[in-house]
C-alpha cells in the first residue's frame, strides 16, 4: 500500500509538472530578432540568446544577422522580424521617410568606431584624392565617415565607396583598393598592416550608435512581449558582466573569431560601449538629426523610452546587475 501510495503521488506530481511545463511553453511568445553587424553592438543580443535570458522572460526567440542597418530595417518593415537591433541612423532615416517604427531602447550613445588606414597615411589630409570604404550608403559606417571628414574639412576631397558589408570592406582594404575605412574592426591578414588613425570616441560628440526598434503597431498590440524583450536584452548584458569566460565563448561563436586577443578586445569594446541602461539619449540622437539637416526635430518621433523609464522606476537595472 505504501508503494502504491508513493507511486500515485509521484504520478500526480509528474502530470502536474508536465502540464505546467506545457502551459509555460505555450505561453512563450515567438519572436525573431535581427542584428545588423558582427560587432560589439550585437553582443547583447547574442548574450540574451545563449544565456537563456529570452526564455527566462517568456520568449521563444530566433536571432539572425542581416548585414547593414538599412537592410535590417527594411526586413522589419516587411514583417519578417518583430525586433531589430540596428544602426540608429538607419532607424532615424526610416522614420523620417515615414516608416511606422520606433526605438524602444538605445544600446550605445558614444561612437566606438575607428578610422583604420594604410601604413602610408599619417594624417587625415593624406586621404585627399583617395578612397575610403563604407558598407552601404546610409549605413552607420557611411554616416560616421562623412561626419569625420566634414569635421576635418576634407569631405569633398575624399571618395567614399560603397562596398556591401564589413567583409567586403576588409577585402578592399587588403587589396589596397581603399586607403581607409571607419569601422569597429578590420579583419585582414598579413602583409596588410592597418593602423588606427582616429578613434571616433575621442571626438567628444554624443552619437547614438545602435537602437532596438519595433513596428509601432507591434508595440501597441504586444507591449508585454516588447517589454520582456528589453528585460531579456538587459539580462544578457548582466550575464556578460558576470561571466566573462562564457561570454568570450559566445563572442567567438557568433563573431567567428579564432584569435584570443581579438576576442578579448571585442569583449572589452562591448563592455565599454554598451550601456547598462539602454536608453536612447536625446542629445545622442540629435547629432544624427543635425548631420541629416533635421536639427531640432522632436526625438519622440523616433524613440519611446517608456519601457526603460518603467524599468528604472522598478529598480530593475540595479537588481539585474547586482552581483549574486
Amino acid at each position: 500500500m505504501i508503494r502504491s501510495s508513493i507511486s500515485l503521488k509521484t504520478c500526480a506530481f509528474l502530470v502536474g509538472f508536465s502540464s505546467a511545463w506545457a502551459t509555460r511553453a505555450e505561453a512563450q511568445t515567438k519572436m525573431t530578432v535581427a542584428y545588423s553587424s558582427i560587432g560589439p553592438m550585437a553582443a547583447g543580443v547574442w548574450m540574451a540568446k545563449d544565456s537563456g535570458a529570452f526564455e527566462k522572460y517568456g520568449l521563444q526567440t530566433d536571432i539572425l544577422l542581416i548585414t547593414s542597418g538599412p537592410l535590417s530595417v527594411q526586413a522589419l518593415l516587411g514583417g519578417d522580424l518583430q525586433v531589430v537591433s540596428a544602426a540608429s541612423n538607419a532607424v532615424v532615416n526610416a522614420v523620417l521617410n515615414g516608416a511606422p517604427i520606433v526605438a524602444v531602447g538605445g544600446t550605445a550613445n558614444r561612437p566606438y568606431h575607428r578610422l583604420f588606414v594604410q601604413p602610408d597615411i599619417n594624417r587625415l589630409e593624406d586621404l585627399r584624392g583617395k578612397s575610403v570604404g563604407v558598407t552601404r550608403f546610409g549605413s552607420i559606417t557611411d554616416n560616421l565617415t562623412r561626419i569625420l571628414l566634414r569635421k576635418n574639412g576634407v569631405e569633398g576631397a575624399v571618395n567614399v565607396r560603397q562596398m556591401g558589408g564589413t567583409i567586403e570592406v576588409a577585402a578592399a582594404f587588403q587589396n589596397r583598393l581603399i586607403a581607409g575605412a571607419v569601422t569597429s574592426e578590420l579583419r585582414v591578414t598579413p602583409p596588410s598592416q592597418p593602423k588606427i588613425l582616429v578613434r571616433l570616441v575621442d571626438m567628444g560628440i554624443p552619437y547614438s550608435m545602435n537602437m532596438i526598434a519595433v513596428q509601432r503597431e507591434y508595440l501597441r498590440r504586444n507591449p508585454e512581449a516588447v517589454e520582456n524583450m528589453v528585460r531579456a536584452y538587459v539580462d544578457g548584458l548582466a550575464f556578460m558582466h558576470r561571466d566573462k569566460a562564457r561570454a568570450l565563448k559566445i563572442i567567438a561563436k557568433y563573431s567567428r573569431l579564432n584569435d584570443a586577443k581579438l576576442i578579448d578586445q571585442f569583449y572589452d569594446d562591448a563592455m565599454t560601449y554598451l550601456d547598462r541602461v539602454p536608453r536612447a539619449e536625446p542629445e545622442a540622437v540629435q547629432t544624427i538629426l543635425e548631420f541629416m539637416g533635421k536639427k531640432g526635430a522632436s526625438v519622440d518621433t523616433f524613440q519611446d523610452n517608456s519601457i526603460i523609464d518603467k524599468l528604472t522606476r522598478e529598480g530593475f537595472f540595479e537588481k539585474v546587475f547586482k552581483k549574486p
